[in-house]
């Protein structure tokens, strides 16, 4: 009996886990300079691994084999927009405390968009990690 409660609880964990928990690799992105110019992750050799956990997230971001950023904090999501409020980080974060993003989790891929002003000015595509 102790066994099959064991096998409950642990199912019902694993069911109620955040889909995007787990550690993930940046694929690929651009974000949307302050001079308005879009900047392809890809002509920075950006790369990076994001971990999120059931409340928090962190991830460090090197271009070209050398240290560019690094961040963690909190976040909240539902099943269409993820927010990060960064805690700690290495670069100035945006007076209202929060990054904003609209997301789609398809498979082991996912798919970020931060929207200013009605612009798109981030997005960024992270494959799950095994």
């Amino acid at each position: 009996m102790k066994y099959l409660i064991l096998f409950c609880a642990l199912m019902a964990s694993s069911v109620m886990a955040h889909p995007l928990k787990g550690s993930w690799q940046l694929k690929s992105g651009f974000y949307v300079n302050e001079q308005g110019q879009k900047i392809d992750y890809e002509g920075l050799k950006l790369t990076a691994i994001k971990v999120v956990s059931d409340n928090h997230f962190s991830f460090i971001t090197m271009s070209d084999g050398k240290f560019w950023a690094a961040g963690a904090g909190n976040f909240e999501a539902n099943d269409k927009t993820y927010t990060e409020r960064p805690v700690h980080t290495s670069y100035p974060v945006p007076a209202d405390g929060k990054y904003q993003f609209d997301y789609q989790l398809e498979g082991d891929l996912w798919q970020k968009n931060r929207w200013q002003d009605g612009q798109l000015v981030e997005h960024e595509v992270w494959q799950r990690l095994p």
